[in-house]
């Protein structure tokens, strides 16, 4: 059994930041260990963990295996964990578009940088690449693909919703986002894009 695949699987779920599995030597898990953000109660969390594993891998575990501890400062998406997004730039010829993104985090500047062919679907691709492009070039690690991007409509408004993929030695899933159409596509696809991976990108920063 990959228990680091059901590590992986296991920090997608709400609050959760990280995960660690302990087995004994029949491959019996015996602990379980989360941390999580105050978002939500460990007994909610706990639930949500065996209810998952049920689901996915049918494992049956006990309550009593699963300890969740949790930390003041959270750093899941909706609260101070977070790339800041500044803003963008772009250089449009006749065929061709190039996007300049520009992130902070912790003071630090990233400014990422992508170009293709100038086609209404291709646009919005360069915009999610250069996204991760600054992303990228902030930890250090080329591990987000994009997989598809998508102009919607949802309660009457034009919303961006971006589709990712996150490998790690684990394997790989496919991360969501989405962004209400404000200013522009271009804007929002940057937002939607952040929306999808931010809640993963805590992992590569802890205090």
């Amino acid at each position: 059994m990959d228990f680091k695949e059901i590590e992986s699987f296991l920090t997608d779920i709400k609050s959760v930041i990280s995960c660690k599995i302990i087995a004994n030597e029949n491959n019996c898990i015996t602990e379980i260990h989360i941390l999580s953000d105050m978002s939500r109660h460990t007994k909610q969390i706990a639930r949500d963990i065996r209810s998952a594993l049920i689901s996915k891998y049918n494992l049956d575990v006990d309550y009593k295996v699963i300890s969740v501890a949790q930390i003041i400062k959270n750093l899941s998406t909706n609260t101070d964990f977070r790339f800041i997004y500044d803003g963008y730039t772009n250089e449009i010829t006749q065929d061709r578009i190039k996007i300049c993104s520009k992130l902070f985090y912790d003071d630090n500047e990233y400014i990422g940088m992508a170009e293709g062919i100038k086609s209404e679907k291709n646009i919005l691709k360069v915009a999610a690449a250069s996204t991760l492009d600054a992303v990228q070039k902030a930890i250090g690690m080329d591990c987000f693909v994009i997989e598809d991007i998508q102009p919607s409509k949802l309660a009457g408004q034009e919303v961006i919703l971006t589709a990712i993929t996150y490998i790690d030695k684990a394997g790989e899933n496919v991360l969501t986002g989405s962004s209400v159409v404000t200013n522009n596509k271009i804007d929002s696809t940057i937002k939607s894009t952040l929306n999808a991976i931010n809640r993963k990108l805590c992992l590569f920063y802890r205090d």
